[in-house]
């Protein structure tokens, strides 16, 4: 199977299109029925963690009014892109390579951007934090 890509994802769903427009500031991206703006000015690196995050918006397809649902919504959203993209075996990688463990120097290394690492590690499970503690030998400080 491989590491997860989302734009072999994007592209096995033949219904959807991605269109590259001006977001309002703080704006990563969007779908609007089966169309995925995203921010024509972000770079590589983030249109990959954008395209991710929102392909499992168009798998679950719950779009709350409510504010509180809205941001519950969302948190489930990105930690389920970051579970996607991030996975356990590479985090231990990433860890290990980057001595500095600073998250634009371990995000840079997954290839995601900030928001979607800093997800991963705020959705890191009891097993997950015992496994990078096994592999990095209670070393694993993480510098947001």
């Amino acid at each position: 199977m491989g590491r997860y890509d989302p734009w072999r994802d994007l592209g096995q769903r033949a219904y959807l299109s991605v269109e590259f427009v001006d977001m309002p500031t703080g704006r990563r991206g969007v779908i609007c029925g089966n169309v995925i703006m995203i921010d024509r000015d972000q770079l590589q690196v983030e249109r990959r963690s954008t395209v991710a995050h929102e392909l499992v918006h168009d798998e679950r397809r719950v779009y709350p009014t409510e504010p509180a649902l809205r941001i519950r919504e969302e948190t489930l959203v990105e930690r389920t892109a970051a579970r996607r993209l991030i996975e356990l075996p590479d985090l231990v990688d990433a860890l290990r390579a980057c001595s500095s463990r600073h998250a634009s120097d371990v995000a840079d290394h997954l290839w995601v951007d900030r928001p979607m690492l800093e997800a991963r590690m705020e959705s890191l499970d009891p097993v997950e934090v015992a496994e990078l503690e096994h592999h990095l030998e209670d070393q694993w400080l993480w510098i947001p």
